[in-house]
């Protein structure tokens, strides 16, 4: 039994590390469980201890082709901080910036993206989805010791404060206070730490 968990470990090792050279920076003891999409890896950077579960989507776009006449380029910065742990099925997709502190927890399922596929106006709604120019509202910053439930969805644009609680199923859309909780969709504060 023990040989057997020793070999199990050292696979999870060589995995972590074919992923962790990728990077533009990594900290000590960085592991990932299963990667099912994975690119970007020279604008990522990950702090110490850090793991990331079952399943993860990692994409940072350096350029995106929606049409052949067409190419968008981006300068795209995705970082993470230390102690962090991701939930199964985790998605975090960057064009502009994203920012994550150290100790945040994610649930399962958690979407994270500072784009969209095109913007809300008659002419791009014409086109089809993929056809469409990746857009932001701006990076995404998630400060120290946050707290995201399960199936919830950050859009960009938006800050979420140190020790925030974020409810399963929630879509983040505005920013969220320090030491607060918020959930729904759109999600409002429900609960807020007094200082």
């Amino acid at each position: 039994m023990y040989v057997y968990l020793k070999i199990k470990r050292l696979k999870r090792l060589i995995y972590s590390l074919f992923f962790i050279c990728r990077l533009k920076e990594f900290g000590r003891n960085v592991r990932f469980r299963s990667v099912k999409e994975f690119k970007g890896g020279d604008c990522i950077s990950i702090g110490d201890n850090t793991y990331f579960s079952n399943d993860l989507y990692m994409t940072v776009w350096k350029s995106f082709t929606p049409t052949i006449e067409k190419k968008q380029s981006f300068c795209p910065e995705l970082r993470i901080g230390s102690n962090c742990n991701f939930g199964a099925y985790n998605h975090i997709t960057c064009i502009n910036k994203i920012c994550i502190g150290n100790g945040v927890l994610t649930g399962k399922w958690v979407t994270i993206t500072d784009n969209n596929h095109g913007c809300f106006d008659i002419e791009e709604l014409q086109k089809k989805p993929m056809e469409r120019e990746l857009t932001s509202k701006g990076a995404v910053v998630i400060k120290d010791n946050v707290w995201i439930g399960d199936k919830v969805t950050i859009l960009g644009g938006i800050t979420i404060g140190k020790g925030a609680i974020v409810a399963a199923n929630s879509v983040v859309t505005k920013d969220i206070p320090d030491y607060s909780m918020v959930a729904g969709i759109p999600a409002r504060v429900i609960r807020k730490v007094k200082l």
